[in-house]
């Protein structure tokens, strides 16, 4: 054990997944021998449930918040809120300070507890941003001028946590742009989630899932949440155009979420070969994904995203990639041609589809590519060691 003790301060944390931000951080820095203590919320984002913390090593600690059901929600503010104010006593008590803290916004109101703690005790804050509150919000919204004006105060905080940082990362360089803007003193690094394909081979070996697939049929895959950010009406359609003509094909919604009784009801409504598995274990979502064809990335247009965790899961996988997202993501299927991007209409997300089954060899050679960028691109342990090295100096 050296002698660094670092605090990470995340909202999000889940059981038994390895490729999320927090996870990957905590993992990477204990394998460095550093005492880490992860502080998080006691409630799954994901599952809308408690943490079992009898589940999980002793220097995780949970903050108990209020529960919400709705990803978009005053429910949800007023826990992330809760979880500031908390946060804050907490640290207050800690009679060990840590050699530096590092802190995922959002929650911005997490970066400015800590920010406040850091700077009383002259301790190196990192913050990283993973994504753009409350601008993430606004773009989604057919209100975007009044929830602009009504969320200003909440952009106000979020510009203080960038301003706050001694070392200032981001999920993508779009987001390492934005928050250079406040913060002068740092240099904003951008960092990917970064890929660990033997971990993804080792939980994919505990899945105890049996999944029948028959030998010519080809599964498109959409993987995580169900939620309202993304834009499925487009897949639906399409892939009701791709089954007039073709039989072979199905498509798998990996997932669960507040959109899965709307995709139930066009399956059912046209009849189509759809399935939704609803929430599994990591190890079962990953098989689904190790036995499917083709993945989609979709969000809906005008949506702010850089960069999504689901996209390192199909990477992981091996699978050619339908994207919709404009910016990194898009380069990257463009650049090392692993799949295609597609616009914001069903037609061309058929289209899409059409000329991956329809050309030869163009499916495997994807996988080839998808493997190569997984295995050496974004490598965890290649896109993280500039951080480590700072967290640790």
């Amino acid at each position: 054990m050296n002698n660094k003790k670092i605090i990470i301060i995340s909202l999000f944390y889940y059981e038994k997944t390895d490729n999320i931000r927090i996870s990957t951080v905590y993992n990477l820095l204990k394998e460095k021998n550093a005492e880490v203590e992860l502080i998080t919320t006691d409630f799954n984002h994901r599952t809308k449930k408690k943490h079992r913390k009898e589940e999980h090593p002793a220097d995780i600690t949970f903050i108990p918040v209020p529960e919400y059901k709705k990803n978009i929600s005053p429910g949800r503010l007023f826990s992330h809120l809760i979880f500031a104010i908390r946060l804050r006593k907490y640290l207050k008590k800690q009679k060990n300070h840590p050699t530096a803290v590092y802190c995922v916004v959002p929650a911005v109101t997490a970066g400015i507890a800590a920010a406040g703690y850091c700077k009383k005790n002259q301790i190196p804050l990192a913050i990283d941003v993973i994504d753009l509150w409350p601008e993430s919000f606004i773009v989604i919204s057919r209100y975007k001028k009044i929830l602009s004006l009504l969320t200003y105060p909440w952009k106000l905080l979020a510009i203080k946590s960038y301003r706050s940082a001694d070392q200032l990362y981001a999920g993508s360089a779009d987001y390492a742009r934005y928050a250079q803007q406040f913060n002068k003193k740092t240099k904003a690094i951008p960092v990917y989630l970064g890929t660990g394909v033997r971990e993804f081979k080792k939980q994919i070996s505990q899945s105890k899932l049996i999944l029948n697939k028959t030998k010519n049929e080809i599964w498109i895959c959409f993987g995580g949440m169900l939620g309202n950010s993304y834009e499925f009406e487009i897949i639906l359609k399409g892939f009701k155009l791709l089954s007039e003509d073709r039989k072979n094909i199905k498509l798998i919604f990996i997932g669960g979420g507040q959109e899965s009784d709307k995709i139930l009801k066009f399956r059912d409504q046209h009849k189509l070969n759809i399935e939704v598995t609803g929430f599994l274990k990591y190890s079962d979502y990953l098989n689904y994904l190790a036995h499917s064809d083709i993945a989609v990335n979709s969000f809906k247009e005008g949506s702010r995203v850089a960069y999504s965790y689901k996209f390192n899961d199909y990477l992981s996988s091996g699978l050619p990639v339908l994207n919709n997202v404009t910016g990194e993501m898009e380069e990257l299927v463009s650049h090392y041609n692993i799949g295609r991007n597609f616009g914001h209409s069903e037609m061309s997300f058929k289209n899409a589809i059409e000329e991956l089954l329809d050309t030869p060899g163009l499916l495997d050679e994807m996988k080839k590519n998808s493997n190569f960028v997984a295995t050496s691109v974004l490598n965890k342990e290649t896109v993280y060691k500039e951080m480590l090295n700072n967290l640790l100096r």
